[in-house]
């Protein structure tokens, strides 16, 4: 038999899912109180090594001694971070705002409300249900990838266990890999999605932190500069 162009279809060989999240699995110690999983596509046929090196060249040539661009410290001057004025983290997170602008890749984040959720048992069925739910929407678009890996640093367990037994039950064609941050920029990328998704829900909510509106002390920047700009990435 003799196929129609049509009918022949080239897959895409690779695609890599970064993850990461915000919140725990443990008791809710204030409210409003909720857990978010971010999950950063992209297809390995769409390099990154340019846009990756213009962010190492960009970040080491302003003096900053750093691998691992981690937004939550950046903001409340925290770890490596605290040695650095609130100009030079500001510009620290610029680089990366700038960074995930330019690479190819799309993002989808998972909100789960702690009120519906109070324990461990609660949050996890939740979790999963919201996960695979997502996964099901763009079912069409995982098909047409031979493989699947998902990168995760194994940050929570309970997480970790999650994503695994989710994907494995949508996806035969699936590897998991431990990943470290300091090693892979797109995780740091899902790390910095994944806290603007947390500070958007927080603005809307009129309760950001001491140290977030000191950061970002100008007029509608988090919403016009950060939450805009990244929204369009969003799958």
């Amino acid at each position: 038999m003799t196929l129609r162009i049509r009918d022949i279809r080239v897959k895409n060989k690779e695609l890599s899912i970064f993850i990461d999240e915000s919140g725990d699995f443990g008791e809710i110690k204030e409210r409003p109180a909720y857990y978010l999983v971010t999950l950063v596509f992209h297809n390995q046929d769409n390099g990154i090594e340019e846009q990756v090196a213009k962010l190492e060249e960009s970040v080491h040539g302003s003096g900053f001694d750093v691998e691992y661009i981690h937004t939550g410290p950046v903001i409340r001057r925290e770890e490596i971070f605290f040695k650095y004025s609130i100009d030079e983290r500001r510009k620290l997170l610029y680089k990366m705002l700038n960074f995930v602008n330019k690479c190819p890749i799309s993002y989808l984040t998972v909100i789960v409300d702690r009120k519906e959720a109070a324990d461990k048992i609660a949050l996890s069925g939740k979790l999963a249900k919201a996960i695979n739910r997502s996964l099901i929407e763009h079912l069409k678009f995982f098909s047409t990838f031979e493989k699947v890996i998902v990168y995760y640093d194994n940050g929570q367990v309970e997480l970790g266990a999650i994503i695994n037994a989710v994907f494995s039950i949508q996806f035969s064609n699936v590897e998991f890999r431990k990943a470290e941050p300091q090693k892979y920029r797109l995780l740091q990328a899902a790390d910095f999605i994944c806290s603007m998704e947390l500070l958007k829900i927080k603005q809307d909510e009129n309760r950001l932190s001491k140290s977030e509106k000191q950061f970002f002390y100008k007029p509608q920047e988090l919403k016009k500069t950060f939450l805009k700009s990244i929204e369009k990435k969003k799958f």
